[in-house]
């Protein structure tokens, strides 16, 4: 019978297996995905495009979360001249596509200006020079796959050698797992942990308090496309943290989160 520690490693293991599944699209969320692309391409009007970004909206709501999904409806949001939306459906859609060029584009064009990400000067960001290369599944794939080549590796040291290349080698596959983890741990606190949000509506005030009583909190107000990491939510307003503005309450109606 294993050790107790070996067991917890496969407990580990097999847990992580499971999470990192993935829905398949089945044939009804095909069929719509096919819908929405041919309502597009025949969409002439803001009112049609939107139509076609609700289509996408209803695939994401009914569980299949996709890249090409949301980068679709990130393409239908900017033709209806919905920048926020846009902007939105596009950050969401790097989680998935983080090498798409076409993406990169896009989304820059919806920026209208040449901004930088804030997390490009964190600590973080410096020492996991990588963590744009790879998408978050892929980084919980990969993080997966090389603790099970370490396990094994470790179970094969104790059972059919002893010699200290084996150590090395399972030592530096540990370190390698360790360093994935935390890369892996990165994405899902930026993507899940932190919610993030887009202004919709230009003229957006971001106030001191919850309340159109209280005082601006910045001296200008916010437009469509600024961005925003969300920290609370009370009634209808929202506690948002504006890069280098600082913090302050706007209405939930004037932005999108996600």
């Amino acid at each position: 019978m294993p050790a107790p520690n070996t067991l917890i490693l496969y407990v580990i293991l097999v847990a992580a297996l499971v999470s990192g599944c993935r829905r398949s699209p089945d044939l009804e969320i095909s069929r719509r995905f096919q819908q929405a692309e041919r309502d597009f391409a025949k969409a002439t009007t803001a009112d049609e495009f939107l139509n076609v970004a609700s289509q996408y909206e209803e695939i994401l709501g009914n569980g299949f979360v996709s890249g090409t999904v949301l980068f679709n409806q990130g393409n239908a949001f900017m033709q209806a001249g919905d920048r926020g939306r846009a902007i939105a459906a596009y950050r969401q859609a790097k989680r998935f596509r983080p090498r798409d060029p076409y993406l990169d584009a896009n989304l820059r064009n919806a920026l209208r200006a040449d901004a930088t990400e804030s997390e490009r000067s964190s600590v973080a960001h410096y020492i996991l020079f990588w963590q744009d290369w790879l998408s978050y599944h892929e980084k919980f794939a990969l993080t997966t796959a090389v603790l099970g080549v370490t396990l094994l590796l470790a179970l094969a040291s104790r059972l059919l050698a002893k010699g200290r290349l084996w150590k090395r080698l399972v030592l530096a596959l540990g370190l390698l797992t360790i360093v994935m983890g935390l890369s892996t741990a990165y994405d899902w606190y930026r993507f899940d942990a932190v919610k993030h949000g887009v202004v919709i509506d230009n003229g957006t005030v971001a106030r001191k308090g919850n309340s159109v009583s209280y005082e601006p909190a910045f001296t200008a107000a916010l437009g469509v496309g600024d961005e925003f990491e969300l920290l609370e939510r009370r009634e209808n307003w929202l506690l948002i943290r504006v890069s280098e503005a600082g913090e302050g309450w706007i209405p939930d109606s004037s932005a999108t989160i996600y």
